[in-house]
């Protein structure tokens, strides 16, 4: 039964997957062996796979690494603002990239927030903070992005862990440290290898911050390459060649992932947090909390005080009037809310199939072969959906939005199975054992026993992939030719043109968008929560 729950799923993902995959990588044989060697033989092809590769690794190792001590904190501690804390992390989740890139331009710039603050603080004629187009903004945004991602799997994965070892360690005398080095961390060791790789593949495939925070061919990634190559060279072939080498190197990483990654059921387990009592203590809450309130919320703030002010920090109107004065701000809007519903709507759908039949039949290569289309990067998708329509008799708007919904379709399930996966593991077998004793068949198990449990996961996943479909850049700038416009589309042009008060205008508009379905899951899951309570 729940093979056939997969099997629609497996083959509309596949299909989805397979097929622009194969046009992309049949462009790059059309120039013959010749194109293809010179391309995996060129010092410039290596040296962008050098590059690719030291920024993401350098990206996930910091977000990792400065996120293990915050979820150290509050993994094992309760106190005021957590629930708070952890919340906001986890609406960071629904930030789109293009919104980070506009934050940062607005808070970093040369004459952005920060210097202004400083300049008048301490009474300065020149900026002081010079960060925009180097290896360091590009660093620093994708940590800002994936800072985030990294705390809330931590702190998740940390939170449910039994605590009984950990005990008998300090009543034999070992150390805080020294009982983390040994039994804490190995038991982390899964959790934090999966943030790992999620940001390291979020990393490899970014193209709106390393284009616009790199601001330099100097800083070219393998991503921003196969874009150029294509829309600006029309090197097709070329551009599909550096596909092919993209894809090799994150199916790589993908599957490095899933070795060694244990097959056993999850267990909730309630650990029972630690309320604060010493002064010390408390501190520390304050500073950590703080440190992570301040880290998030400058950039965005910045682009709500922006879409106000001007330049000078004159208030003016002009940009909120111009947008909503302007026919296409509705059209970007209906697009972007139309796409993202139904695309988050289907990946849901398709995402909870995949995911219990990968459970109930203990397969490791359903969630592993769905997970695929995070190895390929947006814009190599949106090439090979490019090249698919070109094979196409006729051409229309229509044919425009089906390919764009398709994108969005394929990028959005890996992570709404990666969201949905953890609950379906958590379905108690004594659960579907009472339910057989009852006579119940397979699928009446699966729709009144199972299913109703993976409803807050489903909310969740939902609410992922509306975000990274409203938010999506790439592959909507590759497959819109011009006649599909979206929020994110409109910013990515203002920020080109250098109008960044109406792209803050519009990114306030994105933000609070993102921002209202993260309430109205939060809210939903609420009420859910309470009624359980009182049944």
């Amino acid at each position: 039964m729940y093979r056939g729950l997969a099997a629609p799923a497996l083959l509309i993902l596949l299909f989805l997957f397979a097929l622009p995959l194969y046009f992309t990588f049949s462009t790059a044989f059309e120039g013959g062996f010749e194109t293809i060697k010179s391309v995996f033989l060129s010092p410039y092809s290596y040296r962008l796979i050098r590059f690719t590769l030291i920024e993401s690794l350098l990206s996930a190792i910091l977000s990792c690494a400065i996120a293990l001590p915050f979820a150290a904190f509050f993994a094992n501690h309760d106190f005021r603002f957590r629930k708070m804390t952890l919340a906001l992390s986890a609406l960071s989740f629904t930030i789109p990239s293009i919104l980070v890139v506009l934050g940062f331009v607005i808070f970093y710039g040369n004459n952005g927030v920060l210097n202004n603050i400083l300049k008048s603080i301490f009474n300065l004629n020149e900026s002081p903070v010079r960060i925009l187009y180097t290896f360091s903004a590009i660093i620093l945004a994708h940590v800002y992005l994936n800072l985030p991602v990294a705390f809330n799997l931590i702190t998740n994965g940390w939170t449910s862990l039994p605590h009984e070892e950990e005990a008998a360690s300090y009543t034999l005398k070992k150390g805080r440290f020294k009982t983390f080095l040994l039994i804490t961390l190995p038991k982390l060791r899964g959790v934090i290898a999966n943030a790992f790789i999620i940001i390291f593949l979020f990393c490899f495939s970014s193209f709106a911050i390393v284009m616009v925070l790199g601001g330099s061919p100097e800083y070219s990634t393998l991503e921003s390459e196969i874009y150029r190559r294509a829309h600006i060279s029309l090197d097709y072939s070329g551009a599909s060649a550096l596909s092919i080498f993209s894809f090799i190197i994150t199916t790589i990483a993908l599957s490095l992932s899933y070795i060694g990654r244990r097959r056993e059921r999850i267990e909730r387990v309630d650990t029972g947090l630690k309320k604060i009592k010493k002064k010390g203590t408390k501190l520390l809450a304050f500073i950590l909390t703080s440190a992570m309130l301040l880290f998030i919320l400058p950039p965005m703030l910045s682009i709500l005080y922006r879409s106000f002010f001007d330049r000078n920090g004159v208030f003016s109107l002009e940009s909120w009037s111009l947008i909503f004065s302007a026919s296409s701000f509705l059209s970007a809007i209906l697009n972007s809310l139309l796409i993202a519903i139904i695309a988050a709507t289907l990946s849901t759908l398709l995402a909870e199939n995949i995911a219990i039949y990968s459970v109930k039949c203990n397969s490791r290569l359903a969630p592993l072969f769905a997970t695929l289309p995070l190895a390929t990067g947006s814009v190599t998708l949106g090439l090979g959906y490019n090249f698919l329509a070109s094979h196409i008799p006729y051409s229309s708007i229509y044919l425009d939005y089906l390919m764009i919904l398709a994108t969005h379709l394929v990028l959005s399930i890996p992570f709404a199975i990666r969201t949905i996966l953890p609950g379906a593991k958590e379905i108690p077998e004594r659960v579907s054992e009472a339910s057989y004793t009852l006579k119940k068949k397979n699928f009446e198990t699966y729709m009144m026993t199972e299913r109703p449990l993976l409803k807050s996961y489903r909310r969740k996943a939902f609410i992922f992939a509306f975000a990274l479909s409203l938010g999506e850049v790439n592959a909507t700038l590759s497959l819109g030719g011009g006649r599909i416009t979206t929020l994110p589309i409109m910013i990515y042009r203002l920020i080109g043109s250098y109008n960044y008060q109406g792209a803050s205008a519009l990114g306030s508009v994105l933000l609070i968008l993102a921002f209202i379905v993260f309430l109205l899951g939060e809210r939903i899951g609420k009420k859910e929560k309470r009624w359980n309570t009182l049944r």
